[in-house]
């Protein structure tokens, strides 16, 4: 009965490594569950049951049985060696199905793991890819901004640039009108040291060559004109170096009226003269104030913008 009882505590403790031993077959009932605890007490109650009856046996053989005592000696120790081999084997019957139970809880556990570490990788790796998805579109909008923002700084400089080159335009115009002032004003002097004379193919030669600079200047004129058209955008000094052209050539007709007179030997219109000289002054001021204007005005915005 003592080793009954501690083949019965044996078979309650779990082995080392249990936990990796497959699961007995018969062991699990059909829904997946343990068999219920009153099968196990069922079992043991039988194995006692069957000891003692062996036991008993055993015992009625010896002590009531036929035959010498010595023979029933012998027959009484190895009925005790074969029930403490039946013992052994049913002790080691069921350790080895405990821990067939055990190594198939285990082998759950560590699939539910396995399951719950693969879906926690893939929430990990959701969510790496979420803020990768999230810094790269932040680095494309602050690419784009950049972007953005070099075109409209380079398109400010660009408007200062040309607004500076159109200012420059301005001024190269305004000098060729001064050039043509100072050779229609050039002009009348000469004109008028020529009447004096009484030849009138003298004067003709004495008119050429300021008549020859004067058409020079408006040459000049001409080609600086030319390239503040190529420069300029606006409409409104595109307006004002038309202006200015117009009050040219009025100029050069008047000096073409000099230049006739004189050679005629009548004495030309001084209010002519200075009439075109006015109008060409007044016409290449008020282009090189609209000029400024619209240069200060680009700058006003690039500095807003800035």
């Amino acid at each position: 009965m003592t080793e009954l009882a501690q083949s019965h505590a044996a078979a309650e403790r779990k082995s080392p490594g249990s936990d990796y031993l497959p699961p007995p077959a018969g062991e699990m009932s059909s829904g997946g569950q343990r068999p219920r605890g009153g099968v196990g007490v069922w079992r043991v109650g039988v194995g006692v049951a069957g000891a003692v009856t062996g036991l008993g046996l055993i015992a009625w053989f010896v002590f009531f049985g036929p035959g010498d005592s010595g023979a029933r000696s012998e027959w009484f120790f190895g009925g005790a060696v074969l029930v403490a081999v039946l013992v052994s084997m049913w002790q080691t019957h069921v350790v080895l199905r405990q821990s067939r139970r055990d190594a198939a809880d285990a082998a759950k556990r560590m699939r539910r793991e396995l399951a719950q570490a693969q879906e926690r990788s893939a929430r990990e790796l959701a969510l790496a890819r979420s803020i990768h998805e999230a810094e790269m579109d932040a680095q494309r909008q602050l690419a784009r901004a950049e972007l953005v923002a070099q075109a409209e700084l380079a398109r400010v400089e660009r408007v200062h640039l040309l607004a500076q080159q159109q200012r420059l335009a301005m001024i190269e115009v305004s000098r060729a009108v001064n050039a043509h002032t100072q050779a229609l004003a050039a002009l009348w002097n000469q004109g008028a040291t020529v009447l004096r004379i009484e030849d009138r193919e003298a004067r003709e030669r004495a008119m050429s060559p300021i008549f020859e600079q004067i058409s020079q200047v408006v040459k000049d004129f001409s080609v600086e004109l030319a390239n503040a058209h190529l420069l300029i955008e606006d409409d409104r000094l595109s307006r004002a170096l038309t202006r200015v052209n117009e009050a040219v050539l009025a100029a050069m007709h008047v000096a073409e009226d000099v230049h006739v007179a004189v050679v005629d030997g009548h004495a030309p219109d001084p209010a002519a003269v200075s009439a075109a000289q006015k109008l060409m002054h007044e016409r290449a001021a008020e282009a090189r104030r609209l000029a400024w204007s619209l240069l200060r005005a680009g700058l006003d915005e690039a500095a807003a913008d800035s």
